[in-house]
């Protein structure tokens, strides 16, 4: 029988590797964008960076950029409160939080606080999550030490949704066709390698050949981990997963999100006839 515990951090877990995914290849250009007048940010000061905060924020509050968003989710994660208020002490190595001044820096922030909140989570016992937290709660001195992490979950889960909210305004409002760019010479397998899965997640099939014969790679994967031939297998698209397996492609690789290889996606989605093909091969050929 699984443990409170453990479903509290395979909760965690899921809901960071989905944030984790979804911030994966911002630019500072994007982290920063201000899309109205009057959002909420991190800006720099004498001292490095600092988030816009009040104690009472603005009704309706501020829309926040994703600078402000990510830096609150690091915050949240690996403030003192997520081990004290569980009756825990933080870790010599557990500094405050540097408010990260570039998209490369927030990544680094998120994950280091991450790591900060799942390994207090991890050393919390059934008596610490059943214990009201007590007086260092304040108002929330009788609610007990699950309410308090599923409240966290809550905070990384809706600050998380936000997140992947934002960037999908910012390629709405900034469109750019990295296809394009690669037929034209402009853009490399160095430069983007998993663009060959990107071309397979937005369904762009026709351009699929083309990208192999340029060189970028049919094994790549998205950050969720599905390889191109995952994402042909799943919806169906037999000739372009026929192409991809006559290039090379590795059937056995398993992506993140169901942690299956590509004849557990043509299964997982129903495709018949793609799982009929696949029961014929035996092996991939060898990669190119």
């Amino acid at each position: 029988m699984t443990t409170l515990s453990q479903n509290l951090l395979d909760l965690s877990d899921f809901a960071w590797q989905r944030l984790r995914n979804r911030v994966e290849g911002m630019t500072d250009d994007e982290y920063f964008w201000e899309p109205f007048d009057g959002c909420w940010s991190v800006r720099e000061t004498a001292d490095g960076y600092a988030a816009d905060w009040a104690w009472i924020p603005p009704a309706p509050p501020p829309f926040t950029t994703l600078a402000w968003r990510i830096t609150h989710i690091a915050d949240l994660l690996q403030a003192e409160r997520t081990a004290t208020w569980f009756g825990h002490e933080p870790a010599a190595t557990d500094a405050a939080l540097e408010v990260p001044g570039s998209a490369a820096a927030a990544l680094a922030a998120l994950d280091r606080a991450y790591d900060i909140w799942r390994r207090r989570l991890a050393a919390l016992s059934q008596e610490d999550l059943d214990r009201p937290m007590g007086e260092i709660a304040g108002p929330y001195a009788e609610s007990d030490g699950t309410s308090f992490a599923l409240h966290i979950l809550d905070e990384l889960i809706h600050h998380g949704a936000e997140v992947g909210t934002v960037r999908d305004f910012y390629r709405g409002a900034h469109p750019e066709d990295p296809f394009a760019a690669a037929l034209a010479g402009e853009l490399t397998p160095t430069d983007r390698p998993a663009l060959l899965a990107e071309a397979a997640a937005a369904q762009r099939w026709e351009v699929v050949p083309t990208l192999a014969d340029l060189g970028f790679s049919v094994n790549e994967q998205t950050p969720d981990g599905a390889t191109a031939a995952h994402l042909a297998a799943g919806t169906g698209s037999l000739d372009t997963l026929r192409f991809l397996v006559e290039r090379g492609a590795d059937l056995s690789l398993t992506d993140r999100q169901f942690n299956a290889d590509v004849r557990g996606w043509a299964q997982w989605f129903k495709q018949a006839d793609v799982a009929e093909y696949l029961a014929t091969v035996r092996s991939a050929p060898e990669t190119r």
